[in-house]
């Protein structure tokens, strides 16, 4: 889970109002806040984003994933979740007729309309 403070890093930008219309824009017709396109690897784990009064808080479901394989990155407005899930391959010769969970690397993206405070930014592992 990560916190995401909002930064008003912007604020006195003369563009500030076109961000303000473009973010507004977006939660109408692209719902809110926006997840980046993202090519086809294979799998994505599933992720709850919401807003409190304060922060945005990711939730992301990533079982069999180490939380040494987990990388988040926070550049502006753009939140990236990546990581590797690992085949175990102990498991390999025991009789498996059926394998269908997904391996390999993800990727999520997300915009944070505003930009986050990079240096309040937190995340647990459980």
């Amino acid at each position: 889970m990560s916190n995401l403070i909002p930064s008003n890093r912007n604020a006195l930008s003369p563009f500030s109002g076109f961000r303000d219309i473009e973010d507004r824009l977006s939660r109408i017709f692209n719902g809110f806040p926006m997840e980046l396109d993202q090519p086809d690897n294979g799998w994505a784990p599933s992720v709850d984003l919401h807003e409190t009064d304060d922060a945005y808080v990711i939730e992301a479901d990533l079982p069999g994933v180490k939380k040494e394989d987990i990388h988040l990155t926070v550049v502006d407005e753009l939140v990236t979740l990546k990581g590797v899930r690992n085949q175990n391959t102990e498991k390999k010769g025991d009789g498996y007729r059926r394998v269908e969970r997904s391996y390999g690397s993800f990727q999520r993206a997300f915009r944070i309309p505003g930009g986050v405070e990079s240096d309040k930014v937190s995340a647990n592992y459980e």
